[in-house]
């Protein structure tokens, strides 16, 4: 039985933590509160690539740091803006004590992805972390979720639980999976295959995934 997990904004929350390091960076710098808006905005749901997002950042008023020190700075600030996921912590143990392997399927990178693991509580909890820098390939390529299943040690068969329609919902549709999407107050769109079932949290959907028959796995 296989559980796959998306990261950011599934098991830990990615919008907190950009907000919590754009209130460091305009704290260090000495600038207005309006400032941390720009910088979430800029960031663009992590969708930017950094050195883009972090050039953008450099360019606003008031910033003193050079882009290399703003590059370090980041890199050495930015995981540790993410804490505890109690809810992920409960989800997660649930899911274990019934019998389910876990792995997290994401398109970050393999450093920052660990720290923030450590950081949230979530390593132990986990059976394989599959990133698509070490794997060569991103959601919702099907080849992520075998690779995935596969450093579980057990078939492609079960779930994939996440936030992103495309990525998590299309990709676990493709690789033969049941779906979980997290709607974090959004409505389905239609334009890619519906979920197997919409939650408001993780504990909601390992709830669920536990008391589903597994014979319906198969069907």
């Amino acid at each position: 039985m296989l559980a796959l997990f998306d990261f950011d904004d599934t098991l830990v929350s990615r919008s907190v933590a950009i907000r919590r390091w754009a209130r460091l960076l305009a704290r260090r710098e000495g600038m207005p509160e309006d400032t941390v808006q720009a910088i979430v905005e800029a960031d663009q749901k992590g969708a930017r690539p950094r050195e883009e997002f972090l050039t953008m950042v450099r360019s606003l008023p008031g910033i003193r740091m050079t882009e290399a020190e703003i590059r370090d700075w980041y890199a050495a600030s930015y995981s540790t803006c993410y804490g505890t996921e109690e809810e992920s912590i409960q989800a997660l143990t649930l899911l274990r004590d019934a019998g389910w392997k876990i792995g997290v399927v994401t398109n970050g990178s393999n450093a920052r992805t660990s720290q923030k693991l450590f950081r949230s509580g979530l390593t132990p909890l986990i059976d394989a972390l599959c990133v698509a820098e070490d794997v060569g390939v991103c959601k919702p390529d099907r080849r992520i979720f075998e690779e995935a299943a596969r450093r579980c040690g057990v078939e492609l068969a079960g779930w994939m639980i996440g936030d992103a329609p495309v990525e998590d919902i299309l990709g676990g549709v493709q690789a033969g999976l049941r779906t979980a999407w997290l709607r974090r107050g959004r409505s389905w769109n239609g334009m890619t295959p519906r979920p197997d079932i919409e939650v408001d949290s993780v504990l909601e959907a390992a709830v669920t995934i536990v008391n589903t028959p597994r014979r319906a796995l198969s069907d």
